[in-house]
């Protein structure tokens, strides 16, 4: 069985470390960088999303699905703007971590309540889940880590793209 506190501590201990170390080396924040880079051009056949705008959208994943499915909480969220995000990288990493350390309490709220609320602004069929009896706390997490860890590989590969073209920060 998947455990929030499993969860906690793998994206805590393993995947918001890579995240962290792979913003870094596109030089994060500084003047110059390739945080706001996307490794296509717009317009491309095979869109990309730049390393903030991946960070960015991982905060939405998880106060989608932790703070709004999870803990109940009232969350405003406008998935498809994620991906537009042209702000500091900083301090989303800072919020993406504090979402995570939410997690095990969230995960206690929705047993507590004995349901899930329904997650915002998401692209997957909610509803289909519930009449198929899959939604569930631990479906939640292990959703959540999966969607965590695809986007942490997602962005390692646009920053080795980017460095490989030669354009360091």
């Amino acid at each position: 069985m998947v455990t929030a506190d499993a969860v906690h501590r793998i994206l805590a201990d393993q995947v918001l470390p890579t995240l962290r170390a792979a913003v870094a080396d596109l030089g994060g924040d500084g003047p110059g960088t390739l945080v706001h880079t996307r490794p296509t051009a717009d317009g491309s056949a095979w869109p990309t999303n730049s390393a903030a705008a991946t960070v960015h959208h991982l905060c939405g994943v998880v106060a989608s699905w932790g703070a709004a499915c999870l803990g109940g909480e009232d969350i405003t969220r406008d998935r498809d703007a994620e991906f537009d995000y042209s702000g500091p990288v900083g301090p989303e990493l800072d919020r993406l971590a504090a979402l995570v350390d939410r997690l095990p309490a969230w995960a206690a709220a929705a047993d507590a309540r004995g349901d899930l609320a329904h997650p915002t602004g998401t692209a997957f069929d909610v509803d289909a889940a519930r009449r198929a009896g899959t939604l569930t706390v631990e479906w939640v997490l292990g959703h959540i880590l999966h969607d965590l860890a695809t986007h942490t590989g997602h962005l390692e590969l646009s920053r080795d793209v980017l460095l490989d073209r030669g354009r360091r920060p």
